[in-house]
Order: structure tokens, then C-alpha cells, then sequence
């Protein structure tokens, strides 16, 4: 096998024929990190010609005179069942970077699934999770017991995943939990449209979560983390980095309510009478219209409701109210939901649903296999900071893959601890 620095051509080809690439080892990630300043390195691992596993190394200034290596969520694997090919990979990585002296560590933290959970019940550990621990214990690998929540620089270990592989919109619907497929079913009927916004209009995600930073446990996204979003964006393009925006059209809103109370009123009129007729023989209306008669009255009153309420919103807020907006990046086969965020008062009007009916919408027509919910703490209990994060995602019917974690390669062990490059 040889260890070569790869052309962008071969490398670009050779992620998007995979079956799983996290964006950060996407060719326009590297871009981006180039762009920042970083020295950035596309690498990989071939046999007679063909390409077994690559990376995108991102070299991370350390104390002005030193580096850091980084793979976030690499290597991409030809084949993520050949134990062989990890090890060599990593063995080969750990030569090349030694070659800098001015390298004092690799951290990495790869796309290997080590076990699934259904529900809070843990699967069996994976035979190339065990593999790779042991490449990484050969070559002096600590794993790190910190988790994302702790650091920025630490990948995020836990993601909640849905696999829609094969499925239709209609399929990927149906096989979501009722909370979910009532929120997909108010599109078009409370006045709500989904838009996709571009880089240039970066500030009504920033106003969105900072609003839901405020009110949960959601950690605040940093300047520098809006900047790198943005200008991923600007790489990948609309078409494959999205932000999606939930946005209430309150006179929209206000006539679909009359609308619909315009079709009921007849309904109820004409039951009334057959109830008044009935009466006057001395019985009662049948069941089935009595019934008939309760539903649309009640209907009527959530009506009224609705529209007192969608009057004062818009009083407040004007014609137009942004609900909620995400942003979404798809790599081949996986989209991934980055970040998000709502205005508590308007959740009535099911904004993430109706986003999230939308990206569904998006990924099965896009042969997406995994629609990737990402980061969850990996605590199942009702104490977790999460816990409320993980019971909406959980509405999905997914299940959480937990990956084998973030590891530090020490290169000069005792310089690099000395100058905190590992731990």
C-alpha cells in the first residue's frame, strides 16, 4: 500500500464515490480552512492505483513555533469493513506528519461507528471500532474523556440518525412518530412558508439562536463558528449547504382560518337544523351527526383562538414573522443538520416541523441515506442538559450511533504535553 499527498481531482473523486463522507472531509472544507490561514493537506491510502481511504489534514498553528494536526471525522473509507485498511492508514499518517518536526500531535476523531442504541439500550461494540482502538493504543493514542460540550476542539462523539435510504417522502413520513406527522401535516394550512435563505442573509439564523441560546442550554454559537458556516456556504453553494427559514405570513394565515370557517359554518347550520327537526318528533340526532356536530363546533373554537392569536402576532410583529431557522449541509448520502434554533412564543405555528417536512421532502429526492440529526450528549437520562433536545429529535424514530471518539497522537509526547497540544 503507499501513502501519497493527493491532487484535489482525485481526492474530490474519490470522497463523493463513497458511501459516507462527513462534510469536514469535503474538497470545499479544506477550501474554507486554506482560506483561514490553515495549512491544509488532502492524503490517502491506495493499492495499485486505487484509493482505499483519504483525509483532509488541517495543520492548527500551536504556540506560534509548533502545529497541530487535525482529521475531523476521517478518514473516508472505500470499504468501512476492512480493519486492514484502517490500520495501515493510520500507521502511514502517523510517518508522514513525523516528517514536520514542527508537528507536535495528530488529533482524530473518525467517522467509525462504534455501537448503535435503540431507545437508551446500547448495541454491541463493532469489530472496526475495537480494531481502530487497538491501531491507536499501537501507535500511543490516548482518547480523550472530554466531550464537545467541554471543548470546541472535540468532535462530537453521539449523533441521532434516521435511515431513509430507498424511501419516499410519504414513507419517510409515515415511519416518524404522530407529534412529528401532525407537524408535517399543518403545511399549507396556518399561513406558514419555508424559504431558503443564502450567506447573505446570515444574520437571521445569528438572531434565531441567539434568542434560543437565551432560553435553553443550547451553547452559544461564536462569531468565528458563523463565520466558518458562511463561508462553507459560500464554497458548497445553496444547492448542497441550506438554510432553511420558517416564516409566518399572517394575512395568509388570517384567510386560510376563514376559509376553513367559511366550510364549516354551512356544516354545522344544517346539522343544527336536523337537530332542532329531530327534537320536534321527540328523539334524538343520530350519533354519527352529533358527533359531526361536536368535532366542527370545536373546530370552530381553535378557529377563533387561532385567529386572536395570529392577530396579536401580528399587531406585535407585523405581516411577516420568522418562526425558526436551521442550516443543513449534505455530503454524499448524509445530510446533516447543523444547527438550529426557534422564537419560543410563535411555536404554535410548528415551524421545525414544517422546516424539517421541507429537508425531508429535499432528502428523498436527493438519494439521501442518512438524514443525521447530529450531536446529542449521549446521556439517556431525564437529568440530561440535552434532555429536551434528545426527546424532539427522538420523535423522528431514529436511533444514535456512537462514534469511536476523539484521540490525540502525542509526536514528541513530553513537548507536546508540556505545551498542552494533547489532553
Amino acid at each position: 500500500m503507499q501513502f501519497d499527498v493527493l491532487a484535489e481531482q482525485d481526492y474530490s473523486a474519490f470522497v463523493r464515490q463513497c458511501e459516507r463522507c462527513f462534510f469536514t472531509q469535503l474538497p470545499e472544507y479544506g477550501e474554507v480552512r486554506a482560506g483561514e490561514g490553515y495549512r491544509v493537506e488532502r492524503v490517502g491510502l491506495s493499492e495499485a492505483g486505487k484509493i482505499l481511504a483519504a483525509a483532509t489534514i488541517v495543520y492548527q498553528p500551536w504556540k506560534k513555533a509548533f502545529l497541530r494536526a487535525q482529521i475531523s471525522y476521517g478518514p473516508v473509507l472505500a470499504d468501512d469493513e476492512n480493519p486492514e485498511v484502517v490500520e495501515a492508514f493510520f500507521e502511514a499518517l502517523t510517518r508522514h506528519v513525523r516528517k514536520d518536526n514542527r508537528v507536535l500531535s495528530i488529533r482524530v476523531a473518525p467517522l467509525i461507528v462504534r455501537r448503535q442504541f435503540e431507545g437508551s439500550e446500547p448495541g454491541p461494540e463493532s469489530e472496526l471500532a475495537r480494531r481502530f482502538d487497538a491501531v491507536m493504543n499501537k501507535l500511543g493514542g490516548e482518547r480523550l474523556q472530554k466531550e464537545f460540550y467541554d471543548s470546541s476542539d472535540v468532535q462530537i462523539r453521539y449523533s441521532y440518525v434516521k435511515d431513509i435510504a430507498g424511501m419516499s417522502f410519504k414513507e419517510a413520513m409515515a415511519s416518524c412518530g404522530q407529534v412529528v406527522r401532525t407537524g408535517f401535516n399543518k403545511a399549507g394550512t396556518n399561513g406558514v412558508e419555508v424559504r431558503f435563505y443564502g450567506p447573505d442573509q446570515f444574520d437571521v439564523l445569528e438572531k434565531v439562536l441567539e434568542h434560543t441560546a437565551e432560553r435553553t442550554e443550547m451553547h452559544a454559537v461564536s462569531d468565528s463558528a458563523f463565520h466558518y458556516y458562511r463561508d462553507l456556504m459560500q464554497k458548497l453553494g445553496t444547492d448542497e449547504m441550506m438554510m432553511p427559514v420558517a416564516v409566518l405570513n399572517t394575512e395568509a394565515a388570517l384567510a386560510q382560518i376563514r376559509e376553513e370557517r367559511e366550510g364549516i359554518e354551512p356544516k354545522i347550520e344544517k346539522l343544527a337544523e336536523l337537530e332542532v327537526a329531530a327534537e320536534a318528533e321527540g328523539r334524538q340526532l343520530g350519533k354519527k351527526q352529533r358527533n359531526q356536530l361536536k368535532e366542527h363546533r370545536a373546530r370552530l373554537d381553535v378557529l377563533a383562538r387561532r385567529e386572536q392569536e395570529t392577530l396579536t402576532v401580528q399587531e406585535e410583529h407585523g405581516d411577516e414573522v420568522v418562526l425558526a431557522a436551521s442550516l443543513f449541509v449534505h455530503s454524499p448520502h448524509e445530510l446533516v443538520y447543523l444547527v438550529s434554533g426557534a422564537y419560543a412564543q410563535f411555536q404554535s405555528y410548528y415551524g421545525i416541523y414544517l422546516i424539517h417536512r421541507a429537508m425531508f421532502e429535499w432528502a428523498t429526492s436527493h438519494d439521501v441515506h442518512r438524514y443525521n440529526m447530529y450531536g446529542v450528549t449521549g446521556d439517556f437520562s431525564e437529568n440530561a442538559s440535552d434532555a429536551g433536545v434528545l426527546h424532539f429529535k427522538s420523535q423522528f424514530q431514529g436511533y444514535v450511533e456512537e462514534y469511536v471518539g476523539t484521540y490525540d497522537l502525542a509526536l514528541h509526547p513530553k513537548l507536546a504535553s508540556a505545551l498542552g497540544a494533547v489532553g
